[in-house]
């Protein structure tokens, strides 16, 4: 059987193959994750600019929605005084003053 995992499509063993083409298969998947590994250990020692501007991206992003968040803050705050201070306007209005 050629079973293979979802994500990496690396080769499963499987009961019902011989042991001898199990073995080539996890060979083949132990070699695979092998590269894979090999490769995100070069990405994460690279200086690659581009990385580095994902990375400022993100922080930026970051910064930015803890601004939006404060702001959003802000405007309910002000949002409410306006709305009590409506309340209050009404309440005059209501008794003639």
């Amino acid at each position: 059987m050629d079973n293979q995992t979802p994500h990496l499509n690396l080769p499963l063993p499987n009961p019902g193959n011989s042991l001898a083409e199990d073995v080539l298969r996890i060979r083949d998947a132990f070699t695979a994750l092998d590269q894979k590994m090999a490769s995100l250990d070069a990405l994460l020692s690279s200086d690659d600019l581009n990385l580095d501007t994902v990375q400022e991206l993100v922080a930026a992003f970051k910064r930015a929605r803890s601004d939006i968040d404060a702001a959003a803050a802000q405007f309910v705050d002000r949002k409410n005084a306006v709305d009590a201070q409506l309340l209050t306007l009404t309440a005059l209005a209501g008794a003639g003053l």
